[in-house]
């Protein structure tokens, strides 16, 4: 149970048993079309304990000793607490305004790492590279002599690819405890070759470097900020902690950890470098550190602050603060506000990328952005920010963020799990083999995201645990093909070709779609997965300043208690202002959810775009869906909001009803004579976060 929400398991609701009602099916089956079944006979789905989908391909697999490219010891000085965090004199703050750090007790370990990384990818390279380069060669030519050329995929597959004869002989590099005890290491940003699998061992955690020098992008664009002069900040400023473009068969994996510090002070190797206190001041402007110049006190701030401080005393500010400074405060009463955080890993167009087993922790903004990405596969990966290491930040004291509040749900801003996404057009590049290096011959990307799979992950988030993003369609105009279809090019070794299953959601906004569907998301399967505490559960948004097409989304077998909003479907996210040329229209259509049980309170939205929206002569685009077995344990503990909706219902309580005032059509009838037990089974579903470095241990 979440300690933090002490509302107790609530009790299974007895109810009418009906005989006739939709299958239970769930992980290993086909969850898209149910079928009537007699619940006297049919064992309910027990959701949360399957262990082995033969719909889902093979789980993937840690390297062996004899593939190592190179082991890298952790330093003995750097050895985490039994919270998860580093000590403060691991790399110590230095107190006073305008002071820079030692860039060799900020960021020990990058040099090291990326060699190791380099090497391993040049070597990969060097065995299978021509490989690669001829089988993608081969598969161009094909495509473009054939009669009826293939737009889904430019050059060879990653189902090709992912053969044994395109994977070099030696391709991971490890990182492992030192036999002194040192068990961390501390670095900036890394590029990930391709063909290489970084490896994060058990008992070691990768904490990235609190300088911002290090993830500065650029000389006119800044990182560590909440605005640049007069435009809002932005996370494409700063590099990521793990990035990598134009890769096959790359991995970041092992039973390790990755810590990006957000709760803690960010530090600066240029003394000259703005950098934002928590009494809202700046140590310096932009202006003046292009010059290697200090402002004089009392010049209004560049980066989002107030006004330049040399002899301000209190503490720099986190990326958590920035976040929230940005989204909560300043963006609330501009609108221009935003933050410039690192993200902890960026991959752009490859093909087989893989997440395995390793727990990420404590992002500065969104975890993981995967775009363009040819076979992606997050397996066995615990997500938990905030952790408990954020609460044991010396600089917080039990107050992390500038403003005074502890660290919850709602206020690390954007630390979102997982945002795969279609990339904005195909491409022709040469693989990244190191930080400096490319391969020798090109491969093609055609930008889009497919073959997808979370299986087995424990996510536990401030923002969105999985948000699929259709915001850019690379397709040519008049294919008929959308941003992410999951019917696109689905491989052999797998039933769907978009899957989430057997997943435990925790904190956060669930599983959702969107907020960017302009480019269109469809046949999307998502199953077998428990929601405990989460803000939201299952969600789709959009609004008219986004619009797109959201089709064949399938939920089948879902467990969820004590959820803010447990079902949350709605065309009007945000308040964004109306595209010139009028509303982007967004259309939710065949979506279905079968087998659901709703524990505690919960709101309900089910908003369709309502006709003449913005004061344009649009029709109306209700939301269409239907509802399969849909139980609240208790349905006067449901708030429902509802509009322009097409429900249809079967064994379903919830208190929906038509509303031709509202422009809702419910076909079907809402019934109080259905027993979930005779359909799924929740008493397994919500467990302990798997990891002592949850804020109160193994629970919550």
């Amino acid at each position: 149970m979440h300690a933090h929400k002490t509302l107790g398991r609530l009790a299974a609701l007895s109810l009418t048993t009906l005989s006739l009602l939709l299958s239970a099916c769930g992980g290993g089956g086909d969850d898209s079309n149910a079928t009537q079944v007699d619940y006297d006979t049919a064992k309910p789905f027990q959701v949360g304990t399957t262990s082995f989908d033969p719909d889902l391909p093979a789980e993937p697999s840690l390297p062996t000793d004899t593939q190592l490219c190179a082991t890298l010891e952790a330093n003995n000085k750097y050895v985490k607490r039994p919270d998860g965090a580093l000590p403060p004199e691991a790399d110590p703050s230095v107190s006073g305004n305008r002071v820079a750090v030692d860039p060799a007790v900020i960021n020990p370990d990058q040099a090291r790492i990326q060699a190791a990384l380099d090497a391993c990818g040049v070597g990969v390279d060097a065995e299978v590279g021509a490989a690669i380069a001829a089988a993608d060669a081969t598969a161009t030519a094909d495509q473009k002599t054939a009669a009826v050329p293939n737009k889904n995929i430019a050059g060879v597959s990653g189902e090709e690819l992912a053969k044994a004869k395109y994977r070099a002989s030696k391709f991971a590099v490890r990182l492992v405890v030192n036999s002194g005890g040192g068990n961390a290491f501390i670095s900036g940003p890394l590029t990930l070759p391709s063909g290489v699998t970084l490896w994060i061992d058990k008992g070691v955690t990768l904490f990235a470097s609190r300088d911002v020098m290090l993830y500065n992008g650029g000389t006119t664009t800044y990182c560590g900020n909440t605005q640049i002069g007069a435009k809002a900040g932005s996370s494409s400023n700063c590099k990521p902690l793990i990035g990598g473009n134009n890769l096959v068969n790359s991995a970041v994996m092992g039973d390790g950890a990755i810590d990006s510090r957000a709760y803690a002070e960010i530090v600066t190797s240029n003394r000259f470098y703005p950098i934002m206190k928590v009494d809202l001041t700046c140590s310096n402007t932009y202006a003046a550190y292009a010059t290697n110049t200090f402002a004089a006190d009392g010049t209004p701030c560049d980066n989002g602050g107030t006004l330049v401080d040399s002899k301000s005393t209190v503490r720099n500010m986190t990326w958590w603060d920035l976040a929230y400074l940005g989204n909560m405060v300043e963006n609330g009463t501009t609108g221009a506000a935003s933050q410039s955080n690192f993200r902890m890993m960026v991959f752009n167009y490859a093909k087989n990328l893989t997440l395995y087993r390793v727990t990420l922790n404590n992002s500065a903004n969104f975890h993981v952005v995967p775009s363009g990405i040819d076979g992606f596969t997050v397996w066995g990966v615990k997500v938990q920010t905030p952790s408990r290491a954020a609460f044991a930040n010396p600089a917080g004291n039990g107050n992390p963020l500038y403003n005074g509040e502890t660290f919850n749900e709602d206020n690390v801003k954007n630390t979102d799990a997982f945002d795969p996404g279609s990339a904005s057009t195909a491409v022709t590049n040469k693989l990244t083999t190191g930080s400096t290096s490319t391969s020798a011959g090109a491969m093609s990307f055609d930008g889009y995201v497919k073959n997808v799979v979370f299986a087995y992950n424990f996510i536990s988030t401030g923002d969105d645990d999985i948000a699929i993003k259709g915001s850019q369609n690379p397709s040519p105009k008049g294919s008929g093909l959308i941003g992410v279809d999951g019917n696109r090019e689905v491989r052999a070794d797998r039933k769907y070709g978009f899957v989430i299953a057997h997943n435990h959601i925790y904190w956060g906004h669930g599983i959702s779609v969107g907020s960017e569907t302009n480019a269109g998301v469809a046949n999307i399967h998502v199953y077998d997965n428990s929601f405990d505490g989460a803000e939201e559960a299952l969600r789709i948004k959009s609004d008219y300043a986004r619009g797109g097409e959201v089709y064949n989304v399938t939920y089948t077998n879902t467990c969820a208690r004590n959820t803010l909003n447990a079902l949350l479907f709605t065309t009007y996210y945000s308040t964004k202002g109306l595209p010139t040329a009028g509303p982007l229209i967004p259309n939710f259509h065949d979506i279905t959810i079968n087998n659901m049980l709703i524990e505690g309170s919960s709101k309900l939205r089910f908003e369709g775009f309502l006709a003449n929206t913005g004061g344009f002569g649009n029709p109306a685009y209700p939301l269409v869906m239907t509802m399969n077995n849909v139980v609240a344990a208790k349905p006067d503990a449901m708030s429902v909001v509802a509009s322009t909706a097409k429900l249809t219902l079967s064994g379903t309580n919830l208190p929906l009803v038509t509303d031709t005032a509202r422009s809702i059509e419910v076909i079907g009838m809402a019934t109080q004579a259905v027993d979930a037990s005779k359909f799924i089974d929740c008493s397994k579903a919500y467990v302990d976060f798997p990891t002592l470095t949850s804020p109160g241990g193994t629970s919550w």
